[in-house]
């Protein structure tokens, strides 16, 4: 029994001696496999970000890696239903190359350098569509940059309309946060309804661009980290339309500024007040105290029966601004930064004549009353 264990330890000894080795398959070189990576523009998110525009980010960006020096790096980008276009980078961010505008395209760079490099994916503006890029000679498949999509959805001016080109709360304003220095924004603004106009403004107050005219309207804002402030306006006072507001790139916390709107009607009659200079015009006075500090303030009088004026004034009565009529029945003043207090609004018969009339303004205050 003692020889018999012995016999079949030997024996189990030997078939693990003679057993091979398993053969184990090295993992696939990264730069000898082509490394495809695919997109699609949507009409949800607004299409393509436009052919030539590689800094915005309706755009396709990646990062991609080449790992040793001297590599040849092949590029193919299809699309089977629309143009595209693609162009790269250096790891300097310096443009190397930008193709053209086709459905189908190849090219291969040679000896890149070893580094981190930038491709983008372009389509005409507002293109619906997809695509597929595929790269040889990379050390894995390029990587999508991260942004942000920020949408109002769908909005209104209200029955009062927009603001036109001027700086007035009558218009919507929007915050912004940008969340990354030396980047690009891509704002869109688009209405069915009417003609827009578009203001972007910085941290300090100060407009840095803006563009106006049709109905769909983009601007590729170059930033810092920092707040910004959007404007979405018509093209026109008193347009009246639905509109939305589209942000990509590295973005976060879009907000709309609140402000206050309020209409009252009066009139002017024997019992009004009147100027102690000719024309001796009737008048009417109200207060209000505005909440903000350097906030613009819309001052808007009409009458069905007479012409009119607008006098802004302090709360002593000092003159700040005014708006004279003339011929006309229907006027308006906007002053564009006035500071944090109380305030007057003198509303006026542009001659001694009496008749009915509707105030309105727009802004952020708090307490109009006439007094």
């Amino acid at each position: 029994m003692k020889d018999l264990l012995v016999l079949v330890l030997l024996t189990a000894a030997l078939l693990v001696g003679c057993k091979k080795e398993e053969k184990v398959d090295p993992a696939p070189d990264p730069v000898l496999t082509p490394q495809k990576v695919t997109g699609s523009w949507v009409a949800a998110q607004g299409g393509g970000g436009g052919f030539n525009n590689f800094d915005s980010f309706k755009n396709y960006q990646f990062n991609f890696e080449v790992k040793d020096a001297n590599q040849d790096v092949l590029v193919e980008l299809i699309s089977p239903t629309i143009n595209v276009q693609y162009a790269l980078f250096d790891p300097l961010g310096q443009r190397m190359d930008a193709s053209g505008q086709e459905r189908s395209l190849s090219r291969l760079y040679k000896q890149l350098g070893a580094g981190k490099y930038r491709v983008v994916v372009t389509a005409d503006r507002r293109a619906v569509g997809n695509f597929e890029l595929t790269m040889l000679g990379v050390n894995g498949k390029p990587v999508p940059i991260p942004f942000a999509t920020l949408q109002t959805g769908t909005q209104n001016w209200g029955k009062l309309g927009g603001g036109g080109t001027e700086f007035t709360f009558k218009n919507h304003f929007y915050t912004v946060d940008v969340t990354e220095d030396n980047t690009t924004v891509d704002i869109e603004l688009l209405s069915a309804d009417t003609d827009i106009s578009l203001y972007v403004y910085d941290g300090l107050g100060q407009r840095v661009a803006y563009t106006s005219g049709g109905r769909y309207k983009y601007i590729l804002q170059a930033t810092r980290k920092g707040s910004y402030t959007v404007t979405a306006g018509t093209q026109n006072r008193g347009d009246v339309g639905d509109y939305q507001l589209n942000l990509f790139g590295k973005v976060a916390n879009l907000k709309r500024i609140e402000s206050q709107v309020t209409t009252v009607t009066g009139k002017w009659d024997t019992s009004s007040p009147t100027s102690t200079l000719f024309p001796y015009e009737p008048y009417n006075t109200y207060s209000l105290q505005l909440t903000a500090t350097n906030s613009p303030l819309d001052v808007e009088l009409s009458s069905p029966d007479i012409n009119v004026d607008i006098r802004l004034q302090t709360s002593v009565g000092n003159q700040i601004a005014y708006a004279t009529s003339g011929t006309r029945k229907s006027i308006y003043l906007v002053a564009e930064k006035v500071a944090q207090g109380s305030y007057r609004i003198k509303v006026s018969a542009y001659r001694k004549e009496y008749g009915n009339y509707t105030l309105t303004v727009h802004g952020q205050f708090a307490d109009l009353k006439k007094i």
